[in-house]
This record gives C-alpha cells, sequence and structure tokens, in this order.
C-alpha cells in the first residue's frame, strides 16, 4: 500500500514535466533559464502557468458573454459579425443578420418586476440557442434585443431561422402575458458589405417589423428601411460609375393579352459582376450616398443603346420619381420621345411639390407616355396615381400571384382596371408566372402583361413564348364564339354576369333552373334566391325555384302583400330590412319566420309587362348596395324566357297561401 502512494507524486510528476515539455516547445521561454530550478521548481512553475492560462480564458469567456443568457455580448458581437463577414469574403459565402427584439417586454417587468424578466430574458437566450446551429451566433446586444449572426445563410434561409427564433420565444410561459418578439433581417453581400451598414439594415427591417404590428418578421427593403450609408459604400458607388460601362440591360417584352403580340418591351439594369445583389439594392445605396440620379442616367443610357427596335414596339425605362427633376436625368432625357415610356417607380416616397408633375409634363410635351410602376405595392399608392395621371398603369407582381384562385386579388385588378377606363389609362400586369394567371387577367379585361410565362428578361428583341401567345388568341377567340369557358374561377363582375345570362337564357328544365339560381345567389351575396311567376288574372304568385331547389310550385295571393304588389304593379324594386321601422310589419314578420333577416325584390319585366318576382334573402340584416341592386336588375330581366317556360297554372290549382298561412282555393 506504502509503495503505491509513492508512485502517486512520481507519476504525476512525469506528466507534469510532458506537459513542461510541450509547453517549452510552444512559448518563447529559454529552458536554460529554468534549469536553476530544479525539478521540483520546473513542476510548480509550469502547474501555475497552466492555472494562469485557465483563469485568463475563464476571463476572457465572461467578458465575451452576458451574464444573464449566457450569450455572446455586445461587444463579442461585433466581433464576431465583423470575423464572419470578412470570412465571407474569403470563401465568397453569404452570411446573414437577424435583429431580434421583444414585443412590449416593458409590461412585463412593471407587471411582476425586474428579478422576474431577468428569469423570461434567460429563458429567451435558451430558446434562441435552440433555433440556430453550432457554427451560429445568438447574441444579447441590449436589454431585451438580440441578434443572431448567421454564416453561410443567404436571406431567405435566415427569414426560417428568424421564423423559428420567434416560434421559441413564443413558448415560454409568462404569467398573464403572451410572450411575442419581432425580427428584422438583412444579408451579406446582397444588401450591405461591412459590419455598420449590416447592422443599420437589419435594424430598419426590425423598426418596420415593430411599425407593421410587431410579431412578424421582417427582410431589409429600400423602399420601407431607409438607411444611412457610409463613405465606404459612397466610394463603392462612385468605382462603379468610373467604368466604361456600369449597367448592362436586359429587356422584357410587353404582351397584349387579346392578341399575342408584343407592344413594347422593359428595359432592366443589371449589373455585371454582382450577382448577389440585386439592383434596388443598388440603386437605394446610390440614392443614400447622394449618387442616385447619376446611376439612374447610366442604366437609360444602357437601355437606350441597342439597336433594332421594332418600329411598333415602345421602350420601358424605369426613373426613380426624385430622380426624374433632376438635371442630370433630364440630360439624358432629351429630344423626341416617341416610343419611349417612363415608368415612375411607386417604391419611393415623393414630397408634395410640383417638380414631379413639372417633369412629366415636359416628359409628355415631347412625346413620353407615362408610366406608374408596381402600383399598389409603394408609398404613394392611389395618391400617387392621382398626382400622376398615368398613361399606363403597372399592376405590382404581389397582386398577380397566384390570382387565378384568390378572389380578393381578382378584385383589386379589377378595381384597377376600372380606374384605368375611368380616366383612359392602359393596365399592365407585372411577374405573370403561369398561363393559369395569364388567362384571368385577360378575363379581367388587363391589356397588357409581362412575366416569365410570356418570356423572361434576355438580349433584344426575343419574342413571346408560342404557348402563351396561343392561349391569347384562342381566348379572345372563345369570348367571340359563346360563353365564357370554366376553365378556371371566374373574376370579372361583367364576365360573371355574362356567365350567369347565359345560363338563364339556355334554361329549359327545372334542373337548368336550379343551377342558375345558385350562381345567381353567389353573385349578389346571398343566402337564398327565390323565382316566382305573377299571374295577374288571378292576383297569384306560382314559385317555381327556391334556394337551388325544385320547389312544390305554391301559389300565394298577394292581396295581403302590399310591397310585393308594388313592385309587380309599379316595377320597382324594394329591400326590406326586419330592423328597418319604416319595413311593412307583414314582410318583416315573415322574413323571421323564414329565419331571414333582409330582402329584396326585384320585378321580371318584359316588353312592359311584369312577369314574375325574384327575391333575394340574407341571414343578416345588411343592406344591398346599389352595385348589387344593379346587377340584380340585370339578371332579372333575364328570367322572362324561363318564367315563359316554366310557368304552368293548373285549372284547379292545389293551394293558395295567403297572409297568416290560411289555406284557400283559387
Amino acid at each position: 500500500m506504502g509503495r503505491s502512494r509513492a508512485l502517486i507524486p512520481a507519476a504525476t510528476a512525469c506528466g507534469l514535466l510532458w506537459i513542461a515539455a510541450v509547453w517549452l516547445l510552444a512559448s518563447d521561454v529559454q529552458p536554460s533559464a529554468l534549469i536553476p530550478l530544479g525539478i521540483v521548481g520546473l513542476v510548480t512553475t509550469v502547474s501555475l502557468l497552466l492555472l494562469l492560462q485557465h483563469q485568463h480564458s475563464r476571463l476572457h469567456n465572461l467578458v465575451a458573454s452576458d451574464p444573464l443568457t449566457g450569450l455572446v455580448n455586445h461587444r463579442a458581437f461585433h466581433e464576431t459579425l465583423a470575423f464572419e463577414l470578412q470570412r465571407g469574403r474569403e470563401l465568397q459565402r453569404p452570411v446573414a443578420l437577424v435583429s431580434l427584439d421583444l414585443d412590449n417586454f416593458t409590461a412585463i417587468n412593471d407587471a411582476h418586476g425586474h428579478p422576474y424578466g431577468d428569469q423570461v430574458l434567460s429563458a429567451v437566450g435558451g430558446a434562441l440557442r435552440k433555433a440556430v446551429r453550432a457554427n451560429d451566433t445568438a447574441a444579447r446586444v441590449g436589454g431585451e434585443q438580440f441578434s443572431l449572426i448567421l454564416p453561410g445563410s443567404d436571406a431567405e434561409m435566415a427569414f426560417a431561422v428568424a421564423e423559428r427564433a420567434r416560434e421559441n420565444v413564443a413558448e415560454i410561459a409568462v404569467h398573464g402575458f403572451n410572450l411575442t418578439c419581432s425580427a428584422g433581417l438583412a444579408a451579406f453581400p446582397a444588401d450591405a458589405e461591412d459590419p455598420g451598414a449590416l447592422s443599420q439594415l437589419a435594424d430598419g427591417a426590425l423598426f418596420w417589423a415593430k411599425r407593421d404590428g410587431k410579431r412578424r418578421t421582417r427582410r431589409f427593403d429600400p423602399g420601407h428601411s431607409p438607411a444611412t450609408w457610409s463613405d465606404r459604400q459612397r466610394a463603392e458607388i462612385a468605382a462603379l460609375l468610373g467604368r466604361e460601362k456600369p449597367i448592362a440591360c436586359v429587356f422584357q417584352p410587353v404582351v397584349s393579352l387579346a392578341s399575342g403580340r408584343v407592344v413594347g418591351y422593359e428595359a432592366l439594369a443589371r449589373f455585371p459582376g454582382s450577382s448577389m445583389r440585386t439592383p434596388d439594392i443598388w440603386f437605394a445605396q446610390a440614392h443614400g450616398c447622394g449618387l442616385g440620379p447619376e446611376l439612374e442616367a447610366a442604366a437609360i443610357r444602357a437601355a437606350m443603346e441597342p439597336l433594332g427596335r421594332p418600329l411598333d414596339a415602345h421602350l420601358a425605362i424605369n426613373v426613380g420619381p426624385s430622380a426624374l427633376s433632376t438635371e442630370t436625368v433630364q440630360r439624358t432625357l432629351r429630344g423626341n420621345l416617341e416610343g419611349i415610356v417612363v415608368e415612375i417607380t411607386e417604391h419611393e416616397f415623393v414630397p408634395d411639390d410640383d417638380s414631379l408633375q413639372a417633369a412629366v409634363a415636359d416628359l409628355r410635351e415631347r412625346g413620353a407616355l407615362i408610366a406608374i410602376d408596381d402600383a399598389g405595392a409603394g408609398h404613394a399608392g392611389l395618391k400617387q396615381l392621382m398626382r400622376v395621371r398615368p398613361d399606363i398603369v403597372k399592376i405590382d407582381q404581389a397582386l398577380i400571384r397566384d390570382i387565378h384562385t384568390d378572389p380578393a386579388r381578382m378584385a383589386l385588378v379589377e378595381s384597377f382596371v376600372r380606374f384605368a377606363r375611368d380616366v383612359g389609362a392602359t393596365v399592365c400586369a407585372e411577374g405573370i408566372e403561369s398561363l393559369d394567371e395569364l388567362a384571368v387577367l385577360a378575363d379581367l379585361d388587363v391589356q397588357w402583361g409581362q412575366g416569365y410565362a410570356l418570356a423572361r428578361p434576355s438580349e433584344p428583341w426575343v419574342e413571346i413564348a408560342p404557348d402563351a401567345a396561343e392561349l391569347c388568341r384562342t381566348a379572345l377567340a372563345e369570348t367571340f364564339r359563346s360563353m365564357p369557358a370554366e376553365r378556371h374561377p371566374l373574376g370579372s363582375s361583367d364576365r360573371r354576369l355574362v356567365h350567369v345570362s347565359a345560363r338563364l337564357a339556355g334554361a329549359r328544365t327545372p334542373g337548368d333552373l336550379e343551377a342558375a339560381l345558385a350562381l345567381i345567389a353567389a353573385e349578389l351575396g346571398a343566402s337564398k334566391i327565390c323565382l316566382s311567376a305573377w299571374h295577374a288574372d288571378q292576383s297569384i304568385l306560382q314559385t317555381l325555384a327556391e334556394n337551388g331547389e325544385r320547389s312544390d310550385n305554391d301559389l300565394f295571393a298577394i292581396d295581403e302583400y302590399p310591397v310585393s304588389a308594388r313592385v309587380l304593379l309599379e316595377q320597382e324594386t324594394v329591400q326590406v330590412l326586419v330592423g328597418d321601422p319604416d319595413a311593412d310589419p307583414k314582410e318583416a314578420q315573415l322574413l323571421l319566420e323564414l329565419g331571414e333577416r333582409a330582402l329584396l325584390m326585384v320585378p321580371v319585366v318584359s316588353r312592359g309587362e311584369s312577369l314574375g318576382i325574384i327575391e333575394a334573402y340574407r341571414s343578416d340584416e345588411r343592406a344591398w348596395t346599389r352595385a348589387e341592386i344593379n346587377r340584380a336588375r340585370v339578371i332579372a330581366n333575364q328570367f322572362a324566357s324561363v318564367i315563359a317556360t316554366l310557368s304552368t297554372v293548373a285549372a284547379r290549382p292545389r293551394t293558395v297561401r295567403a297572409n297568416g298561412g290560411h289555406e284557400t282555393h283559387a
């Protein structure tokens, strides 16, 4: 046993001697300096050095870590971001930065006190660590502000990480509160190339998310998150402008959706050697650095350089509204501008002054057409449309995407079409990516379109895809030949009316009528539709169909229903609301018995004679709008042939129901 105890110090000493040898080889200490120490002194010295190194490592970690959450702290965050961006340059890989902020965290502190709030922050740190990979960095950069550094992630991947982080935070239980956070992100090199600018852009996107209602993630967008750019970024734009050809252009056809023919080309700026940074980022940076007009002028020159454009096709160029009135851009847009369309982007806020209107007036005098680009997506909206009074309204891709499955988008596009029709403008849909979208837009009377389904941007002057051109031509031919095809949901109210009218005109059986009534109910927003024929010689209404189902051909005396009589005799459209104090009590009572609260009665008239009544019911007490009433009138007049075909009264009808439900023989 004594022998074993004697071996322990010896073994320990040998181990320390081995460590000392390794340390000496890796250090600047001369071995001769340690000879006087002897073996015991050497072991003791090495032990102390190892202890100091361990303590130094602990102190460094403490300095670099946030003590409450265990995440990287503010100082270490900036060091790590600079390091990862440098590695991103060397490896030519993206780096994304996500800024997060807890929503309404002050209320939690006020309600439960700061110690409880610290517990919540500690839990948030754990939630963020679970949301990122091992090589990512999660940091606490402020009170309730956090950041995620994501090497190798582009903006799309970072968005997914940000959403995962927000979901993890939302799972933290907080007494009396739902814990949520907002996030903003920016990416290197697509949005910025230095750490300060990237942090600023991510914070700007976070502010946008907060401004939009919190509890969401936003990616940096120069239109919504304006930034202050650095001297380095200004030098970058200046160097770009110093090139012989700073910008190249590709051209995308603009197509007539009625004929499938190319009516023009839009010039789209491209920046050679900068595939990861989009053109809108370059232009936003240039404007932020005070060099926006110079870059826009370079883009105009590049667009106008190619020769051979077809004589009947216009050339569309994009210009920001603030640059349009500058001398730099005006010098570039000189002389006769016939065949040129100047597209004014809607992403940039423009103050209420007369400079834009004056610039637009000058361009028009010299033959240019004016377009509002990305309508429906930017700052000014309808206000800018009213100020500019464009010749062409270009609808943003966000309103076009999947329009064939979205009635709300159909309605919005239809409203732009009506506005353009009223002011004498042409509507052009941007970003058409499928033939289904193309077909619906053509049916909505959108005159022009462009997008990948028609042709991709390319060298001048490409034609459109044959299948897209064929769809445009055949769709127009179908419209001439027959009623609308049912290859997709009908969006246009005009087109739906045509479809309903065609159904009614072809109705020859009760089954045909039932199908038509279902369409009418949807068109008018009604829960039930009833069609009745009037037999004036007997003062009887004969129900032909109700609520899409074949009726029992009940007969109703109208003597005790003066409102119905007025509709027939005076050929007047009437609506009855249960809560209206002026409503006929008997009609209101009948509505309640039927479980309805609103009724619209429209006469069916042919050659000046009332043939029957269309009744539209609603289960909620909501008045019909003028547009709905007018559509109901148009539809009602199509029922004349249906009533003539289906209305028959036997010589001895079954029963006639008068007011109160009493049955009499007619």
